[in-house]
């Protein structure tokens, strides 16, 4: 019970968590939510040119009447402010603009205000390149909030039956990376029929008209980039500027001279930041391969060092808008490629070329002199990047008037690679979704995940143990590539071997998938099917767990104790028999000792051999010695003779 109430409560903390941003509230939003834009609504005579940015007399949209209803929509995940606007985080994604109206104003009736063409191109300080028509739409960004760049102009957009509702707009990678302000402006024209006038015959009917303006300004951040947009670490400086010619798709490739209106200043630099190391490829060294880790977000950067409204401090050179551009590498079409184009190109690991992300009008909208400006997060994979632009040079102005304008294309070139930097493949249960460590058994089998890790070399082995006459046997079925996604679910000893080319290591995992006790033993004891035989031959048995057992040791109790004598002679008593007498006795004793036939006494016999003397026992003391032990063990007794004489 306390810990559901635990959880309850961080539940309801997470759902009504507020923090703080520049000294304002945030509120937390669910992901995947909509919201309705408040704005501003002003008001003009037929007269005007919808001038907003000068009137000071607005009502709020939730208060006033507007045409349709501005709604955005994405993973929102806080509201706050941004500089006294309201600014939204996103949680990842991109966020689509709507603008839902019906047709109430446009069929209302003439005594009703309704909608009417306007035939102006003005609105306050834009000019429009068609007329305003039935009711127009423009949408703005900013990064400072100053200076406004236009993404996208409708007109005549109230005109269409039935009402609109789908998306305008949807927000780029870069806009949501860095941070944007937006700004949606809505224009129309209403009138009433007030009454009838008479002119002579004629009868004319008579109209009041007012312009409607309606602004709506916020700003949009991913929260994940806005989190680690600080994080410069490991850069790496890439690309250089070539000339590329004129209104040549920017294929050319010439070299900066002294006459060039380029020469020896740099507009911008582009630069790679937060990976681990840097390698090359191994089939092209002249591409940096830039290796990243768990945990690492590899980022290209760019830093605008020049006014593009005055290059290297000269009024005459700026950054022209090539209104109709294309890039012949990239096989792009012709377009308005605005003030600067990036272009980013993708190639996967399977090697295929994904459509090119093109970025019109880069320079103006989405880079800040002498910022770093987050491009885009990388992952794995291959990258090309293009910044094409145009430099207008006026050397040439009379009075103010450019004189015949010179105009050459300029091109920022490079590629890179990015890697990871491990060498792993993860083997997960088929059934379970478990992750299978190494020598870990399954009964169901296993898939590969190479955790996005794409440019592993990996190799397995699948071997099957058969129990033959001479003990288990492991034979070799396949030796093949493996790739990510893969599944092994038939019974068998798979070894990986997996390779990072870029790194050099290597990783070697053995799964087994089965059931059988052999099995279970290999894994369980973590040995070869040769070692498992050579301890069932010593008389191991393996257990259902897959635990090997070894007989007890047998040992026979050996006797240390020899077996008494059982003779006759020991155990009864010897016979009575008499004395000998010293006569006999001497007798006995002169016939068993040897004699010196020189001096006539008993000694030993002396072998004397270049100065050494050795004493050697007379042959006939053995052989005394074993007449008595003989005479002994048999119980006889000798009696010593006497000598002569007594």
């Amino acid at each position: 019970m306390k810990r559901i109430k635990k959880v309850l409560l961080v539940g309801l903390i997470l759902t009504c968590f507020c923090y703080l941003i520049n000294g304002t509230a945030i509120t937390a939003f669910a992901a995947g939510t909509s919201k309705t834009i408040e704005g501003s609504v002003y008001e003009f005579d037929e007269k005007s040119d919808y001038e907003y940015s000068s009137s000071e007399v607005y009502a709020s949209t939730s208060g006033a009447n507007t045409y349709g209803t501005f709604k955005i929509s994405g993973n929102i995940s806080n509201e706050g402010k941004k500089d006294n606007i309201i600014a939204y985080g996103i949680n990842g994604g991109s966020v689509d603009f709507t603008y839902s109206y019906t047709d109430a104003l446009l069929n209302a009736a003439a005594d009703q205000w309704h909608l009417v063409e306007d035939n102006g191109k003005k609105i306050d300080s834009l000019k429009l390149d068609s007329k305003i028509g039935f009711g127009a739409i423009i949408l703005q960004s900013s990064k400072d909030c100053k200076t406004w760049v236009t993404d996208k102009t409708i007109t005549n957009v109230f005109s269409e039956t039935p009402a609109q509702s789908s998306s305008f707009y949807t927000t780029k990678e870069l806009q949501m990376t860095n941070g944007t302000f937006f700004r949606l402006i809505v224009v129309y024209e209403t009138g009433i029929k007030t009454g009838e006038k008479k002119i002579g015959p004629i009868k004319t009917e008579q109209f009041d008209y007012k312009k409607n303006t309606e602004i709506y300004e916020f700003y949009l951040y991913d929260i994940n980039s806005d989190a680690r947009s600080g994080e410069v670490t490991m850069t790496k400086n890439l690309g250089s500027v070539v000339n590329t010619g004129k209104d040549n798709g920017y294929s050319g490739s010439d070299a900066l001279t002294i006459k060039d209106p380029h020469y020896g200043w740099t507009l911008g630099q582009f630069f790679v930041s937060g990976y681990t190391r840097e390698t090359v490829d191994p089939n092209n060294s002249q591409i940096p391969v830039f290796l990243k880790n768990v945990g690492d977000e590899v980022t290209l950067w760019f830093n605008l060092k020049q006014d593009i409204n005055q290059l290297n401090g000269d009024s005459k050179l700026s950054i022209n808008d090539d209104s109709n551009g294309y890039d012949q590498y990239f096989q792009t079409g012709k377009t308005d490629m605005g003030r600067g184009t990036l272009i980013i190109r993708y190639t996967d690991h399977q090697g295929i070329a994904h459509e090119p992300e093109i970025y019109t009008n880069y320079l103006e909208a989405n880079a800040t002199t002498s910022a770093d400006t987050i491009v885009k997060f990388f992952e794995e994979g291959d990258y090309e990047v293009a910044l094409d632009y145009e430099i207008k040079n006026t050397p040439r102005q009379v009075v103010g008037v450019e004189i015949v304008p010179e105009y050459t294309n300029y091109r920022i070139y490079f590629r890179f690679s990015i890697r990871n930097g491990n060498c792993m493949v993860y083997p997960f249960d088929v059934s379970t979704g478990t992750e299978l460590t190494d020598e870990a058994i399954t009964p169901n089998g296993f898939k590969l995940d190479m955790a996005k890790s794409r440019y592993l070399t990996i190799d397995v082995q699948r071997s099957v143990v058969t129990e033959g006459a001479n003990g288990y046997v492991e034979d070799v079925r396949f030796n093949r590539p493996a790739k990510d996604g893969d599944q092994y679910v038939d019974e068998g000893i798979y070894t990986f071997s997996v390779k990072n080319l870029y790194t050099g290591e290597n990783t070697t995992k053995t799964i087994y998938v089965g059931n059988t006790g052999y099995m279970r033993a290999l894994s369980v004891n973590k040995i070869s099917v040769t070692e498992l035989n050579a301890q069932v031959s010593q008389g191991a048995t393996i257990g259902n767990d897959g635990k090997l057992t070894m007989p007890e040791p047998t040992t026979e109790l050996e006797s240390t104790t020899e077996p008494e004598p059982t003779t006759t002679e020991e155990t009864s008593e010897p016979e009575s028999k008499p004395e000998p007498t010293a006569e006999a006795s001497s007798e006995a004793s002169e016939a068993t000792e040897p004699k010196n036939e020189s001096t006539g006494t008993q000694s030993t016999e002396e072998n004397i051999e270049e100065g050494t003397t050795e004493k050697k026992s007379s042959p006939a003391v053995p052989v005394v010695i074993g007449l008595v032990a003989a005479a002994g063990i048999g119980g006889v007794t000798m009696s010593k003779r006497k000598k002569k004489g007594e």
